[in-house]
C-alpha cells in the first residue's frame, strides 16, 4: 500500500472516476518536485496559491519543477529543501459539458385571457462550456465549495433556471404568452435565456452554450382549471351567452344520468321541465292540441229537465244589426228607417255572395269571411 502511493504521488492527474466532471481539485496541496502532471489533451490545469492564478499547465505530461515551470521557484516549501512546492492543483475540463439538468420552480404568474394566478415550473437540460479556467476558479471561490465537482455545476443551473424564469414571466406578464400552451414557444425560451444566462456568467468564465428539452407545466390542479376555463369559453362562443351554454350543460347531464336511472317516461318529464325553465320549450317540446269542449248529454231518466241551450246558442249563427244611415237599428225586412223615414237599400246589396251574410251599409268587404263587395 505504501509503495502504491508513492507511486500515485509521482502522477498527478485526474482518476478516471473523476473523467467527464466539469472541474476536479488534486487533494494535495503539497506538490513533491520531479512529480509529473498529466494534462489531457480536453483539460486544463491550474496552478492556484494565496488567493491567485500563478500559473497554468497545456495538455501533455509536465514535470514539477522550477526549473522547467519557472512560475514554481515561488512556490518552493523552504521546509522541504525546495523539494516541494506549496499550491492547489485543479484540472478544469475546456470541452463542452452536455446533458447538464436543470429545473424548479419559476414563479407564481397571472395568465391574461383567465386571469387565474397560477405556479409554474421549468425542466431541461444544457452544455457547459469553459472559457476562462482561472476565472472560474478565482470567481467561484466563497461562492461554491470547488473541492465539490458537482458544486459547480449546480450553481450554474441555478443560473439557468433564474434565465428562463426571467423570459417565460416577461412574456406572460406582457401579454404576449398564455399559460396554456407555452410549449408551443420552447425554442423561443430557449434562443432567448441563453444570452441572458451568459450575461450572468460571463465574469466566472463559463458559457451556456445551448438549452433543451424545455418544458414549463404547472400543477395539475391548475392545469385542469385553466382548461375548464378554456372550454367553458369555446362553448360560450358557440351558444351566444353563458345562459345558453349552461342550458346545455343542464340538459346533457340530465340525459346523461338519467339514462342509468330513470324510464323512457321519466327521462321525457325531466327534460321537458329542464327546457321550460330554461326557455327553450318551443324548440324541444310541442304541446298536445287543446280538445274541443263537448256539450254534457241530459239524463235518459230525467226528461222533462229542460234541454241545455247554451251550446245551441253559441253554435247558431248571430243575425247582424243592419243601421241606418242616422244609426237607426233597422228591423228585420224593413223597408224605411222608422227614425228618419231613409228607404232602406235592396236586400240584395246587403247580403255577401260567399257566407251570406248581411253587409253594413257602405262596406267593401265582408265582416264574415272577409270577401270583397261586388260592386253595385
Amino acid at each position: 500500500m505504501g509503495i502504491s502511493h508513492e507511486i500515485s504521488r509521482e502522477f498527478v492527474a485526474v482518476p478516471d472516476s473523476a473523467k467527464g466532471q466539469l472541474l476536479y481539485k488534486w487533494p494535495d496541496e503539497q506538490l513533491r518536485r520531479w512529480t509529473r502532471v498529466i494534462v489531457d489533451i480536453d483539460e486544463s490545469a491550474v496552478f492556484v496559491s494565496q488567493g491567485r492564478v500563478v500559473g497554468t499547465l497545456p495538455p501533455g505530461r509536465h514535470q514539477i519543477d522550477a526549473t522547467e515551470l519557472p512560475f514554481l521557484g515561488a512556490l518552493a516549501d523552504s521546509l522541504s529543501g525546495g523539494n516541494a512546492y506549496d499550491s492547489e492543483l485543479f484540472f478544469v475540463t475546456t470541452r463542452a459539458i452536455t446533458d447538464l439538468p436543470f429545473g424548479g420552480p419559476v414563479d407564481s404568474v397571472r395568465d391574461p385571457e383567465s386571469t387565474f394566478v397560477v405556479g409554474l415550473r421549468a425542466f431541461g437540460d444544457y452544455a457547459l462550456h469553459v472559457t476562462d479556467p482561472g476565472a472560474l476558479i478565482l470567481n467561484l471561490v466563497g461562492t461554491v465549495d470547488l473541492s465539490d465537482p458537482a458544486s459547480v455545476t449546480h450553481w450554474s443551473a441555478e443560473q439557468v433556471l433564474r434565465a428562463v424564469r426571467t423570459t417565460v414571466v416577461a412574456q406572460i406578464a406582457a401579454g404576449g404568452w398564455g399559460v396554456l400552451g407555452l410549449a408551443a414557444h420552447s425554442t423561443e425560451i430557449e434562443a432567448a435565456s441563453v444570452p441572458a444566462a451568459n450575461l450572468a456568467l460571463s465574469r466566472y468564465g463559463i458559457e451556456v452554450t445551448q438549452l433543451g428539452n424545455v418544458t414549463v407545466t404547472l400543477d395539475d390542479e391548475d392545469q385542469e382549471a385553466l382548461r375548464t376555463f378554456a372550454r367553458d369559453k369555446a362553448y360560450t362562443s358557440m351558444t351566444g351567452s353563458f345562459a345558453g351554454y349552461a342550458q346545455g350543460e343542464a340538459l346533457l347531464g340530465a340525459g346523461t344520468g338519467m339514462s342509468h336511472s330513470g324510464g323512457a317516461g321519466e327521462q321525457s318529464l325531466a327534460i321537458a321541465g329542464l327546457a321550460v325553465g330554461g326557455g327553450i320549450a318551443g324548440s324541444l317540446i310541442r304541446p298536445p292540441a287543446a280538445a274541443a269542449p263537448v256539450a254534457p248529454e241530459p239524463a235518459a231518466a230525467a226528461p222533462s229537465a229542460p234541454a241545455p241551450v247554451a251550446a245551441a246558442a253559441v253554435a247558431a249563427p248571430v243575425a247582424p244589426v243592419v243601421l241606418c244611415q242616422c244609426g237607426q237599428p233597422l228591423p228585420p225586412g224593413a223597408a224605411f228607417c222608422p227614425a228618419c223615414g231613409t228607404a232602406v237599400p235592396a236586400a240584395v246589396d246587403q247580403v255577401c255572395a260567399g257566407c251570406g251574410r248581411t253587409l253594413e251599409p257602405g262596406a267593401r268587404f265582408c265582416a264574415g269571411c272577409g270577401r270583397a263587395v261586388d260592386p253595385a
